[in-house]
């Protein structure tokens, strides 16, 4: 099954500007096994997360751009039904707030792959989609 990564797995997997370095440690060797088993999908919106993240954490524009082209490797296209469903979840619950989350729920269940996060926001989430999504 394939598997989809929150932006966080990835700032954690590739950014020295952060944190924590156990969720460093888990999420590099997320992404070091899923990606040698060709089982990582990557949104468009991913990518430019990414990229706004990596910048407000002041890391080497070289080193982001080489990141970027690794990750771009995954990329799947944004198919409309994925958001035509964001419109759906968002008329039936109004969580605008989570809009990006939201995205990546429906995104998730387009392609029939597992979420994988560190927001514990995703919580709120569950109730709405049969995908698994799994907070570490």
């Amino acid at each position: 099954m394939m598997e989809y990564f929150d932006t966080n797995i990835y700032i954690y997997a590739f950014c020295k500007n952060i944190d924590n370095q156990k969720q460093k440690e888990l999420s590099q060797q997320l992404l070091k096994d899923r990606a040698s088993h060709n089982a990582l999908l990557v949104s468009e919106i991913i990518l430019y997360e990414f990229a706004f993240t990596c910048k407000k954490l002041k890391e080497d524009p070289v080193t982001i751009q080489k990141n970027l082209k690794f990750l771009s490797r995954y990329v799947k296209s944004t198919d409309i039904n994925v958001h035509k469903r964001v419109i759906d979840i968002f008329e039936n619950t109004h969580l605008y707030n989570s809009s990006f989350d939201i995205f990546h729920l429906a995104f998730c269940e387009y392609n029939n792959c597992k979420l994988i996060t560190f927001d514990k926001g995703f919580k709120k989430l569950q109730d709405i989609s049969k995908i698994e999504i799994d907070i570490k």
